[in-house]
């Protein structure tokens, strides 16, 4: 009985998401009209800087997402771990706030200007345009692949690093031998997911680029409907990307496979490993690389602080009701995203575990496959698709934030369900022979068989979700309005009307709120 509630469960979970794409794209279709003023040209050349920004964005994160990590991993000193843990905060950080930091510090009145002014030389760094869009995106993605990297340092053994140091091995040579042969299967998953990130980028693009020369896919089909109201040259950009997130899908899910293969080829992680002591040129060099790196991560987070406790009347602002009525809203619409990203997950992670382990490859496929939609499918074919289905029809506040929390959890589906999924094949298939044998069965397996390797998944998903979806942009980017506007809608709106010192105060705010679920996930700077 409880299995074929499972089934159900599993499988209308997925028409669900499968009729909310079609019933969205339906609705593009139907508004799309003769007139329209794209090209083939037009579309190739957003098409050649999406891959431009995007490859260049994944190379320089992955170079120095190297370097942060082997620094972080062979140096130890005073404040190591808070160290760490501000650097990781920086992925967290929601696009807007993250945009907000590099003007401050970038930007013709930011810090580095300032400086250069007080020297008497002239600031001549543009920030608007590619140079920009990589400014931020290296932000943002450094630390992330810095993780990726750690993660795969923790698994060489510790006779590995005795054997080179006796060897005398340095430099390339150390790199090449030691750390390579781990790494080159973790570091094809790292740069995908970074390229797929900066390809589908939006709130950054759209506010840094500078124009229409460096617009993506999705900033060029939010323009074609909010400002040329062009859906024919919308769908066409739509089925563009589709076809383009299919390929970069294929690419992830081989460099996926590389990887859990690496890490199924190694040890666990264990948290002391003999290192040789450092000294030296090497020493330096690594202390010369984190010094550089963590003060261009660490110093825009302080400027977001500095600058929205330095404004003037700061409590004044702070009490703003417009502020609060936005915090109230995100954390609500942060909370419905978190509950639905986690239950629909969980759901599906059910039965497809099941599949898997009953070796059913079609039918996992199949319904594991929902998931990556987000990943293939623009979040803007949804957003617009439902807003054009509802646009003659009156939503109360409750119902708009039942439809965009619901649609900010779904962006969440493809993390959040290898989390959750990953935990839970494990307790399957080490724990499923002895639990039937003991006659255990729902909520009381649950207690006692599966939730030792499910709470801390869970505890994660749940705050990553939180942080991530506290700062989701581009679903309200349609149905936000002075009615029913969040903090990222509010910063959007500041920052694009020039009101700096509440937008300060407003990034202030948003930064504080995402920290705090962040506190919850766990992570080690060295293992």
């Amino acid at each position: 009985m409880l299995r074929r509630i499972t089934q159900i469960s599993a499988w209308s979970v997925y028409l669900i998401i499968l009729s909310l794409y079609i019933f969205s794209l339906w609705a593009l279709f139907d508004h799309r009209s003769d007139a329209t003023f794209w090209s083939f040209h037009e579309v190739g050349q957003i098409l050649k800087y999406s891959l431009l920004q995007a490859g260049l964005s994944a190379v320089f994160s992955t170079l120095f997402g190297i370097l942060l990590a082997r620094s972080f991993f062979y140096l130890n000193f005073k404040g190591k771990h808070i160290l760490y843990k501000i650097i990781t905060f920086a992925w967290a950080l929601p696009s807007l706030v993250v945009i907000f930091a590099v003007i401050g510090v970038w930007g013709n009145a930011g810090w580095l200007a300032q400086i250069w002014q007080s020297l008497g030389l002239e600031w001549q760094f543009q920030l608007y345009g590619l140079q920009g869009i990589l400014l931020a995106h290296l932000f943002f993605n450094i630390p992330l692949v810095a993780k990726y990297v750690l993660e795969g340092l923790s698994l060489i053994p510790s006779s590995q690093h005795q054997l080179a140091a006796q060897l005398n091995l340095r430099g390339i040579h150390y790199f090449r031998i030691v750390e390579l042969p781990i790494l080159k299967g973790i570091l094809p998953y790292a740069f995908t997911t970074i390229f797929l990130i900066c390809f589908t980028s939006f709130p950054i693009v759209l506010m840094l680029g500078g124009g229409p020369k460096y617009s993506t896919l999705e900033v060029a089909i939010y323009q074609a409907v909010t400002f040329e109201f062009d859906f024919a040259k919308a769908v066409m950009l739509i089925m563009m990307q589709i076809l383009v997130g299919i390929g970069l899908q294929i690419l992830m899910d081989f460099a996926t496979k590389l990887a859990f293969q690496q890490y199924r080829s190694y040890p666990l992680p264990i948290d002391n490993i003999w290192k040789a002591t450092l000294s030296g040129r090497r020493k330096w060099g690594l202390q010369a690389v984190i010094s550089v790196l963590s003060f261009a991560i660490v110093v825009p987070i302080l400027n977001v602080i500095w600058t929205g406790l330095s404004v003037s009347d700061f409590f004044s602002r702070l009490a703003n009701p417009q502020l609060w009525e936005a915090t109230l809203f995100s954390l609500l619409l942060s909370l419905i995203a978190t509950l639905t990203v986690i239950l629909i997950a969980y759901l599906i992670a059910l039965e497809a575990r099941q599949l898997a382990y009953r070796n059913q490859k079609i039918k996992h496929s199949f319904l594991a496959g929902v998931t990556t939609y987000p990943l293939i499918m623009p979040v803007f074919m949804l957003a617009v698709g439902l807003f054009l289905l509802l646009i003659n029809v009156e939503l109360s506040t409750w119902q708009l934030l039942v439809l965009v929390g619901v649609c900010n959890g779904l962006m969440l589906l493809p993390y959040i369900y290898r989390l959750i999924f990953t935990a839970m094949w494990e307790a399957l298939i080490t724990q499923d022979k002895l639990a039937r044998s003991l006659g255990l069965t729902g909520l009381r397996r649950w207690w006692i068989v599966e939730k030792t390797y499910l709470i801390r998944p869970l505890r994660n998903a749940f705050a990553l979700a939180m942080s991530s979806s506290l700062g989701s942009f581009a679903v309200i980017a349609f149905f936000g309005s002075p009615d029913f506007s969040t903090l990222p809608y509010l910063l959007y709106q500041q920052l694009g009307s020039y009101r700096m010192d509440d937008a300060a105060v407003t990034a202030l705010v948003l930064m504080v709120l995402t920290f705090l679920p962040f506190l919850l996930i766990e992570q080690k700077e060295n293992r």
